[in-house]
């Protein structure tokens, strides 16, 4: 089981992939405490890894991205 705080679909916006549709994966959890980050890591959902395969499944998308700052 994973802590996932949010699935979601949008553009990749920085690097090589700036501008390519994404699936972003967030994880919950991070310890640095970074004062420019807007994620509530308070807030998961526990799920298995077919469960996230489930959901990023009914996007047009086939590039995942896995962020969360430093999952756990």
């Amino acid at each position: 089981m994973k802590r996932i705080n949010e699935i979601f679909y949008s553009l990749q916006g920085e690097g090589r992939n700036m501008g390519r549709a994404a699936i972003f994966v967030r994880f919950s959890g991070c310890n640095l405490k970074c004062s420019f980050c807007d994620t509530d890591f308070a807030s998961y959902e526990q799920l298995d890894d077919e469960e996230i395969l489930r959901r990023i499944s009914k996007y047009p998308s086939r590039f995942v991205v896995l962020t969360g700052g430093e999952p756990s």
